[in-house]
């Protein structure tokens, strides 16, 4: 390896013969990458001359139908292993899951619609504050907690919410991805 390394250092400094460049093929390489110099590799003229040179085995490619997978030739590896036999997917949980959320979406839409036409007026009489008044039949979804004071009331149908708006918005939403769903 020395006499190699000896070989680029004087490629480097510039003291190498053109000959000594052409009869080494990694030093050619070096040359026309580091200078940009192109060194032909000298070749004989005549059969005669080629003594010493060793003999190159020729090979073909193996080509298959996947041209990812490299074939080397002389290397053969066991076929793969078959794949093991998997339990099928259960159908029925996705359905049951599916079904609730139906359910739970068309409960939400018609107890939102319904509170908008004050169908929980009833429930006013159990706001027990002075400001409380009979005319309030709407739950205000964002005070819920509040039902027992006027915070937890919203006036009838002419006047709704943003709360009212979001509570049909959401029922709404979360029907259309349990029909999605399937």
């Amino acid at each position: 390896m020395s006499g190699h390394d000896d070989k680029v250092k004087r490629l480097l400094d510039g003291e190498i013969d053109e000959e000594e460049i052409a009869s080494d093929p990694v030093l050619s390489s070096l040359a026309e990458r580091i200078f940009g110099l192109n060194i032909e590799p000298i070749t004989p003229s005549k059969p005669t001359q080629e003594s010493g040179l060793p003999e190159v085995e020729v090979v073909t490619a193996k080509t298959n139908l996947d041209s990812m997978i490299e074939v080397v030739p002389g290397i053969d590896l066991p076929a793969p292993l078959p794949m093991p036999a998997l339990p099928d997917i259960p159908g029925k949980g996705t359905a049951k899951k599916g079904g609730l959320m139906k359910v739970f979406g068309f409960l939400a839409l018609a107890t939102s619609i319904a509170n908008m036409f004050g169908a929980f007026g009833f429930l006013n009489s159990q706001c027990t504050v002075e400001k409380c008044t009979s005319e309030a039949t709407r739950i205000n979804w964002i005070d819920i907690h509040n039902i027992g004071n006027e915070q937890g009331w919203s006036l009838p149908l002419p006047e709704l919410g943003i709360p009212d708006y979001v509570a049909v918005a959401s029922s709404l939403l979360v029907l259309i991805l349990a029909l999605r769903r399937k």
